[in-house]
Formats: structure tokens, C-alpha cells, sequence
């Protein structure tokens, strides 16, 4: 009995894939465009760095934001170079930029993943500099205000209390006449309550000015630590510092470190 052979599936049959078709013009457009995106990139880093203040952690949180938040430009920028010389294989200027990419792809992968050290050094540094004069301003202003009660409560005339507040705070610490004529029990009173109020209203300037929170700064320190990450492992594989599957894809867009065309 004659049987026809079962024929095989679809989905196992396997055709290859067939290569990008030349078209110079659309090269020079995605050559254009990835000039345009690195030259982006650059002018907001420089903007943003300059003037440089190396020592500063403020200045270098900033920085390290600045190359996260536009990272993409020049991982894009970069990209499509390879992509623009799938489309004109045959232009040594691409091919030869092409070739410069990848080691500054690989230059870009060591500097992103360096960005994870300092953004946590930067950041610990500033919030103990900003903790530190924070409490510092504390505890300058609450001697100072323990002097100028002391002063009040010691004192045994308006004119002796006036005599001291300007030692203390300069000479523009002078009572109005009014005050002058008031008897010294009742002005002690009063100006013990003004310096209560001026302490709660100094407190919360300190705690307004400091505005640095932990618990932001440790959420921007993982948002730059996983984006660097991911940046570092997308330009070192651009580089071709990561193992890739060498397919026909792949070898379409020349990304891989195969034999240069003569």
C-alpha cells in the first residue's frame, strides 16, 4: 500500500534570513541622525559640568545624573552608525566609525559602571556635610539664644537688658522707648516670650533649609546604580566585550569583531 510522506511541519522549516538591501540615502540620514544625538549628548554634559568642581559632591551628584538621565542619546547615537552602514556596506567612513564606536563603546561601559561607587560616595559625603551644618547651626543659635535669655532674666533694668542684647547681637538690639518705660517684670516677661518665638521660628528655618532627605538620596542612588548597569552592559556589548550569538542577523548589521572588508 503506498503512503505519502507526511510532510514536515511549518514551523520547522527554516529559511535565511535575507540581507538588508543597500540604500546609501537612508545611510546618510541614520549617519546624520547619530552625529546629531552624540552632539546632544555632549553639550548637555558639558553645560552641566561646567564650571567643574571636581571635590564638590553636589557637583558630582549632578553630573552623574546628567550622564544617566541622557545616556540614551549616546547609546542611540551609537547605535545607529552600525545600522548605517548596513545600509551602505560599502562606505569605509562609516565602516572606520563603525570601528571607532566600539572602543569608545567600551570606554562608555568601564565610565557608567564607575558611576555606581561615586554617586554612593557623593551622596554620603553631602549628607553628612549638610547633616553636620545643620546641626552646627543648632547648636550655634540655641547658645545663642541661652545668652540672650540669661541676659533678660538677669537683668535688673531695661536699660542694663538693652546694654546686653546689643553685646550680644549687635547694636541694632535696642528697645523702643515704649518698652524702656515698662516696668522690668513685665518687659523680662515679654521679651522671654519674643526669644521662645524666635528660637521655634529659627528651628524651623534650619529644618526648612535642610531639605536633604535619606530616603531620597538612597531611592536616586539605586535608580542610577540599575541604569548604569544597564548602560554599561548595553555599550559593552556594543563593544563587543560581551559574548554574542553570531547569526546571520547579526553578522547583517556588522556588529560582530569578524574579519574587516578589504
Amino acid at each position: 500500500m503506498f503512503t505519502h510522506p507526511a510532510a514536515p511541519p511549518p514551523f520547522v522549516q527554516s529559511k535565511s534570513l535575507s540581507p538588508i538591501s543597500t540604500d546609501p540615502s537612508l545611510a546618510g540620514v541614520l549617519e546624520a541622525l547619530s552625529l546629531g544625538l552624540l552632539g546632544i549628548f555632549l553639550a548637555a554634559v558639558l553645560v552641566s559640568a561646567c564650571p567643574p568642581k571636581l571635590l564638590d559632591p553636589q557637583w558630582q551628584l549632578g553630573l552623574t545624573a546628567d550622564l544617566i538621565n541622557n545616556g540614551s542619546l549616546a547609546l542611540v547615537g551609537a547605535l545607529l552608525t552600525p545600522l548605517a552602514l548596513a545600509f551602505h556596506p560599502g562606505s569605509e567612513r562609516l565602516r572606520a566609525r563603525r570601528n571607532a564606536f566600539r572602543q569608545w563603546a567600551l570606554a562608555a561601559a568601564i565610565g557608567f559602571l564607575l558611576l555606581i561607587p561615586l554617586q554612593a560616595w557623593a551622596g554620603w559625603k553631602l549628607y553628612r556635610t549638610v547633616s553636620s551644618n545643620a546641626e552646627q547651626q543648632s547648636g550655634q543659635s540655641s547658645r545663642k539664644l541661652a545668652d540672650i535669655r540669661q541676659a533678660i532674666a538677669t537683668a535688673t533694668s531695661s536699660q542694663e537688658i538693652q546694654a546686653r542684647l546689643q553685646q550680644l547681637t549687635g547694636n541694632n538690639a535696642s528697645l523702643s522707648p515704649s518698652q524702656l518705660r515698662t516696668p522690668i517684670d513685665q518687659l523680662r516677661k515679654e521679651l522671654l516670650a519674643g526669644a521662645d518665638q524666635a528660637a521655634n521660628r529659627l528651628q524651623q528655618r534650619i529644618e526648612a533649609q535642610s531639605s536633604f532627605k535619606p530616603d531620597r538620596l538612597i531611592k536616586e542612588t539605586i535608580r542610577i546604580a540599575i541604569s548604569a548597569l544597564f548602560y554599561a552592559a548595553c555599550f559593552a556589548f556594543l563593544s563587543g566585550a560581551l559574548p554574542r550569538k553570531k547569526n546571520q542577523r547579526a553578522k547583517a548589521f556588522r556588529w560582530g569583531f569578524g574579519k574587516k572588508k578589504k
